[in-house]
């Protein structure tokens, strides 16, 4: 129970820290709000069936910011700081630190997917409540993949370099996924280069959920999904263990 604690107060500590740095909360929880209001809302016209589209994709584009600059640049630059060693020196659980950055990723995506959600209802989108909950779920989930590719980031470079990592995954996540246009709008390149993103994969999965595309290939886009996770995991224990030494 005190270790449960431990880690519980930790997580706190990281969310009430996000939550007070309003630099990067607005863009976080704004940014997808804006752009589907803009490219899901506006440019629809009133079509239902686009807004709805573009809901599925904009949760998982919602999951990206949050994990990619919470767990990439702010993680680089505390452990240029030295924060991170007078964590891993303190009294603190192994992993308590990471999990209370999860802790703040997360909280910072579910307010922004229940957001769009909010707008997208008002928007005039229309679904069982079931795929309510799975398409939003769904995009809360997909903060993990994100966090853990963050992670790598933010523990293999320094905070200038991580900063541009960032921005770099968050363009080729958001443009190559799929996540902002069509890929059958693009170049045959575009698919090719998103087979391999896993932002391409929750996206496919989001449509699926919401009810746009008929379920197929579920597993494959789980199993894909599953590798790049584990290789993440495994990459960021290695890197972790080495700032440990």
């Amino acid at each position: 129970m005190h270790t449960l604690s431990v880690y519980f107060r930790e997580a706190r500590a990281q969310v009430l820290a996000t939550w007070r740095t309003p630099q990067f909360l607005i863009p976080s929880v704004a940014l997808p709000l804006l752009f589907y209001g803009v490219m899901g809302l506006g440019l629809s016209k009133g079509r239902e069936e686009v807004a709805h589209f573009m809901l599925a994709n904009y949760v998982i584009f919602a999951a990206i910011a949050p994990a990619m600059f919470g767990f990439g640049a702010a993680v680089a630059a505390e452990r240029e700081a030295k924060l991170i060693e007078l964590k891993q020196i303190a009294p603190l659980p192994a992993g308590g630190y990471l999990i209370g950055r999860l802790a703040a990723a997360l909280a910072l995506v579910a307010a922004s997917v229940g957001l769009l959600g909010v707008l997208a209802w008002f928007g005039g989108v229309k679904m069982e409540p079931w795929r309510w909950a799975a398409t939003l779920g769904l995009g809360l989930a997909s903060a993990i993949p994100f966090a853990l590719i963050g992670l790598n980031v933010g523990l293999r470079f320094g905070s200038q370099g991580a900063t541009a990592i960032a921005n770099l995954l968050f363009l080729g996540f958001s443009l190559f996924g799929g996540l902002w246009m069509p890929l059958n709008m693009m170049p045959d390149w575009f698919t090719r280069i998103a087979k391999v993103m896993p932002s391409y994969h929750l996206g496919q999965l989001s449509q699926m959920l919401s009810g746009m595309q008929p379920m197929a290939d579920v597993q494959q886009h789980v199993s894909i999904l599953l590798v790049i996770s584990i290789a993440a995991l495994v990459g960021a224990g290695a890197a972790w263990r080495r700032q440990a030494a």
